[in-house]
């Protein structure tokens, strides 16, 4: 117990008095003016307020350098990239030419070994060459039944000549097929049935010859109307007496034909290009030989 505090006894019971602070100030108005007030403002206060909107300014800074930098950047590189793959394909393709090109006189001596390869496997000799295709062309007519109505024409092809003005308007529609190698342009006409009539142009094409097909007309055939009708009758050739019995025999009653009319023609089939009607072929091509004076175009370069 220590020496402020008071002991009162009553009746047996013990009380014990705390002591009173003797430093404590008293609280007078002028001390509690001075005491700082500080008002309660909810979450919002000063700082967070200035973190958020320091947050919403960043944010917007980076909208703006995305739309601004970034999205014209990526357009950019799409464009770029593209470009590198047009080039690169180019690049590919130039080098599928001519990567194997080391000099000019190789690329040279390469040119003229292609064309003499060329010249030696796939045009015959002139002489020999003109002949076989005649013989071929006949031969495929008559193969396939084909009626020849025009040609076949043969007009020579000459090496192009620097003289143009004495040419006609023929030699000049066929000037377009000359070149370096001689060879005949081809016209004519046939007409048969028109599987037959395909059959004649894919011979022509998967032939040994070396040859150029300009021109393909199909069209109907008139000379159909021309065949005789198994469905008529006979005529009768002039001078010749008709025998009265046998005319009284085809008219009588015991005759099947006896109750159709005379010298009525029947109905035609209608003509079109359909499978066994006649049609009329029209073909110009160009079939192209070796020079005549034939010498390997390597030897020739190297020695100029």
């Amino acid at each position: 117990m220590s020496e402020n505090e008071t002991v009162i006894v009553e009746s047996g019971e013990v009380l014990i008095e705390a002591p009173q602070p003797t430093n404590i100030a008293e609280v007078t108005p002028e001390v509690l003016a001075r005491r700082p007030r500080k008002v309660a403002g909810g979450m919002w206060g000063p700082f967070e307020i200035g973190a958020v909107a320091a947050g919403a300014l960043a944010l917007t800074v980076a909208i703006m350098v995305y739309m601004l930098l970034v999205v014209p950047s990526n357009r950019e590189l799409a464009r770029n990239r593209s470009e590198a793959d047009r080039l690169e394909a180019e690049k590919m393709s130039a080098m599928t030419k001519y990567g194997e090109i080391t000099s000019t006189e190789e690329q040279v001596a390469k040119l003229l070994t292609s064309v003499d390869d060329f010249e030696t496997r796939f045009l015959p000799p002139a002489i020999n060459g003109r002949s076989t295709l005649y013989q071929r062309i006949n031969s495929l007519i008559n193969a396939y039944g084909l009626t020849n109505t025009t040609g076949p024409d043969y007009q020579t092809l000459e090496a192009p000549d620097q003289n143009k003005d004495a040419e006609s308007d023929e030699e000049r529609g066929r000037a377009r097929y000359r070149s370096l190698f001689p060879g005949v342009y081809v016209t004519m006409t046939v007409e048969g049935p028109y599987q037959n009539l395909r059959r004649f142009i894919r011979d022509i094409e998967t032939g040994n010859e070396f040859v150029i097909i300009s021109t393909i007309e199909l069209e109907p055939s008139d000379s159909e109307t021309d065949k005789p009708n198994p469905g008529a009758p006979p005529a009768t050739k002039a001078g010749v007496p008709v025998d009265p019995n046998l005319a009284a025999f085809q008219g009588g009653p015991g005759n099947p034909a006896a109750g159709q009319p005379q010298g009525q023609p029947t109905s035609a089939n209608p003509k079109g290009k359909t499978h066994g009607q006649v049609v009329a072929l029209n073909l110009e091509m160009a079939a192209y030989f070796r020079r005549a004076n034939y010498a390997p175009m390597v030897t020739t370069g190297v020695t100029q």
